[in-house]
């Protein structure tokens, strides 16, 4: 099985079907530290974290308002 990463318009990122959320470094989410290691991939300073750790509701709201000038202000609180 080949694994291909593929990068959608936003940043999000699509691997074996799977959807990863952007963060940067200083803007994780709170719940950062419980997520499963298996779910979170780190390239070069963007860290990615599958989308099923998060609600439906917030992956709807992630999706809807990111792009590249906002990445900071998506945080979990």
């Amino acid at each position: 099985m080949s694994n291909k990463l593929k990068f959608q318009s936003n940043q999000i990122l699509k691997l074996n079907n799977q959807i990863y959320f952007p963060y940067l470094i200083h803007n994780l989410p709170k719940k950062y530290e419980t997520f499963p290691i298996n779910s979170i991939i780190k390239i070069n300073t963007i860290i990615y974290i599958n989308s099923n750790n998060f609600n439906k509701k917030y992956q709807t709201n992630y999706i809807q308002t990111l792009n590249y000038s906002n990445i900071n202000s998506n945080n979990i609180k």
